[in-house]
């Protein structure tokens, strides 16, 4: 890719953007939802810009230091109470439909064209309590907060997101997403999310599933007389050697006949390492009063599940390609140790709930410029980055940009800035006896790059 190129798509990049955040459509959004009903001091611009994009410890900060950053940033005076009383359901609508708008306008550019799977989609959640009670968000300890997130692994987008109270189950949310299937989709989730009906779902509308099994769910086999037999695991698991992986064909799943799941089974022995560590994470549940009986019956295998053809991804193959699935987790890594979304003191439920939409807003952002820069360097340079290092570096140079990010001439200059970050310092780390994820996926890339 030349110059020239680069340049294009750093336009293209800008448009799309533009689509959702140019000061047109932030005062239209501002109107639709009741926000702005007159003129004010306190733009819509400029609220937008306080709870997202000046939002370093938003939720942190006190009332009166965030009107000290609107008269130091936008001239705008304004007392406190003033500042608060803007918080109201009207600004949690328009800064929710400002993110959905964004959330909509994605680009959806594959890092690579020739791919095993449509997509690689991966369900996760996070949740955090909150330090105030707040009605429609119930948690384990009070009040809390769960955000269900289906991130595509080839493009880097969200494809669904929602916001929930703590105590939501996450198996439901599954249900909720599964019109958006598409023929070739591999869909990847953890634990949580196990169901018969779902695996079934994802199988009839044409997708790929591959998930680890629950520790209280059968297997069942036919035996020579063609009857269904139950597969005891535990003499399945003394078999094995450490390290040594098999598969069991034509599996029954559960104990439904009508309508079963009849899937491949992937058992894998844990090294020595791995059960140690298995162990520790199982101890240090133990010791927050979660129960661990079920996760100790297996303790020394994991059981993979999946209807994805042999000759597409071998058994040695299946768990890398479901570590896949902690590339989410990094995502959710950057949401807590970069953005502090679940950094919030005692305030009142609409301010905790604009100080929520406006981090997502900032995140998305950070997140898709990230992703686009990525995927260009791979495209110029062959290289693969790091998920974590881009988003970091995309946080930090938008701090630079701060109010002057609505401004054309300010957000080509700031992707512009990203790319070459990102080239210089974003690289991935290859650590001992790791995979990345272009190992996994087999895309072809420089490991190293000379000057």
């Amino acid at each position: 890719m030349d110059k020239l190129n680069l340049d294009k798509e750093f336009q293209v990049l800008f448009q799309e953007i533009q689509l959702s955040i140019t000061n047109d459509q932030i005062n239209q959004t501002a109107k639709e939802t009741g926000f702005v009903k007159r003129n004010t001091k306190l733009k819509p611009e400029y609220f937008l810009l306080l709870s997202s994009f000046l939002g370093e410890s938003f939720g942190k900060k006190s009332l009166v230091q965030l009107c000290a950053q609107l008269c130091a940033i936008f001239n705008v005076e304004l007392t406190a109470e003033g500042l608060n009383q803007r918080f109201n359901p009207r600004a949690v609508k328009f800064l929710r439909k400002i993110f959905q708008s964004m959330f909509m306008s994605q680009l959806s550019d594959p890092i690579i064209e020739n791919r095993l799977f449509n997509r690689i989609r991966i369900l996760d959640s996070s949740s955090f309590d909150l330090p105030s009670e707040y009605t429609n968000y119930e948690g384990p300890n009070g009040s809390g907060v769960k955000i269900q997130l289906e991130y595509e692994l080839y493009q880097g987008s969200f494809l669904n997101l929602l916001v929930q109270g703590g105590k939501e189950s996450d198996s439901k949310y599954s249900k909720v997403i599964r019109d958006d299937i598409e023929p070739g989709d591999l869909c990847l989730r953890d634990l949580g999310y196990f169901s018969i009906d779902n695996l079934l779902d994802i199988h009839k509308r044409g997708g790929y599933f591959l998930s680890r099994l629950k520790n209280d769910m059968n297997l069942y086999q036919k035996n020579q007389d063609g009857e269904w037999e139950k597969i005891v695991l535990e003499k399945e698991a003394k078999k094995l050697v450490r390290g040594e992986v098999i598969e069991l064909d034509g599996i029954r799943v559960g104990y439904r006949k009508k309508d079963p799941l009849i899937t491949r089974v992937v058992i894998a022995k844990l090294t020595e390492e791995q059960e140690a560590n298995r162990q520790a994470h199982l101890n240090k549940k133990k010791r927050k009063g979660k129960s661990t009986l079920s996760a100790q019956k297996n303790i020394s295998v994991n059981i993979y599940v999946t209807n994805i053809p042999q000759n597409m991804i071998q058994m040695e193959e299946i768990h890398l390609f479901y570590s896949l699935r902690w590339q989410i987790e990094i995502l959710f890594k950057t949401w807590k140790s970069l953005f502090e979304i679940h950094r919030v003191k005692k305030m009142k439920q609409e301010r905790f709930e604009c100080h929520l939409y406006g981090t997502l807003i900032r995140l998305l952002l950070c997140s898709t410029l990230a992703f686009q820069c990525r995927r260009m360097l791979y495209m110029k340079h062959q290289v693969e980055t790091s998920e974590y290092k881009s988003i970091s570096i995309a946080k930090e140079c938008l701090s630079i940009f701060k109010a002057d990010v609505l401004k054309q001439n300010s957000l080509v200059e700031l992707c512009k800035k990203i790319y070459t970050s990102i080239k210089l310092n974003g690289r991935k780390c290859r650590k001992k006896k790791k995979q990345t994820v272009f190992d996994i996926l087999n895309i072809a890339y420089k490991q190293t790059v000379t000057a």
